[in-house]
C-alpha cells in the first residue's frame, strides 16, 4: 500500500507541477549485487538478486545538447523507492548518455543498516548512476543503466553494499 501511495503522489507531482517537455513510463529488469548481514549481524552475505523497477521520468531541455531528466520509481524483488536526477547528453537525435544521482529509500527485509562509528542507522542512501538510452521509435525506447546505490568499502569496515545493472524499456 505504501508503494502505491508513493507512486500515485509522484505521478501527480510530476504531471501537475512539472511543465516539462515530456513524461515517460519506464520498466527495468535489474540485476543487483547486494552484500548484507543476515538479520543485521553475523557473517556478511553476498547475493545476486533480480528485481523489477517501474517508474516515471520527465525531461526538461537545458540546451540543444543537454536535457535534465527527473525520475521517481519503485522496485519489486529487492524493495526500494527512489527519486533521481540525470543529465542526458544527446549523442545523436535518438541516443543519449545519462549521468546522475538519486536518493534511495530501501525497504527490503535483507537491508538492516547498522550505523558506522556511532552514527544512527538509516535505510536512505544517496547513489550514483550512469547509462545509455536509445529511442527506437517515437513511442518506444530502450535503456541500460548501472547504479551504485551503496558502494563497496574496505572489508574491515563491515559496511553493506548495493550495485545494479538494469535493462529497460521507455514508453512515451
Amino acid at each position: 500500500m505504501k508503494k502505491l501511495i508513493t507512486l500515485l503522489i509522484s505521478f501527480v507531482l510530476i504531471t501537475n507541477v512539472s511543465k516539462a517537455q515530456e513524461t515517460n513510463i519506464f520498466l527495468d529488469y535489474s540485476m543487483l549485487e547486494v552484500e548484507y548481514y543476515e538479520n543485521g549481524e553475523g557473517e556478511m552475505l553476498s547475493e545476486n538478486i533480480h528485481s523489477y523497477v517501474m517508474g516515471l521520468n520527465t525531461t526538461l531541455s537545458l540546451s540543444e545538447g543537454i536535457d535534465l531528466v527527473g525520475a521517481v520509481g519503485m522496485s519489486e524483488g529487492f524493495d526500494y523507492r527512489f527519486a533521481s536526477t540525470n543529465l542526458a547528453f544527446k549523442l545523436s537525435s535518438n541516443f543519449n548518455l545519462n549521468l546522475g544521482c538519486g536518493l534511495y529509500m530501501i525497504d527490503d527485509e535483507k537491508w538492516v543498516p547498522q550505523g558506522l562509528d556511532g552514527e544512527d542507522p538509516s535505510n536512505k542512501d544517496f547513489g550514483l548512476n550512469f547509462g545509455l538510452a536509445f529511442q527506437l521509435t517515437d513511442k518506444l525506447g530502450v535503456s541500460i543503466k548501472y547504479n551504485i546505490i551503496e558502494p563497496k568499502e574496505e572489508e574491515g569496515i563491515g559496511s553493506m553494499s548495493i550495485n545494479s545493472l538494469s535493462f529497460g524499456i521507455i514508453l512515451k
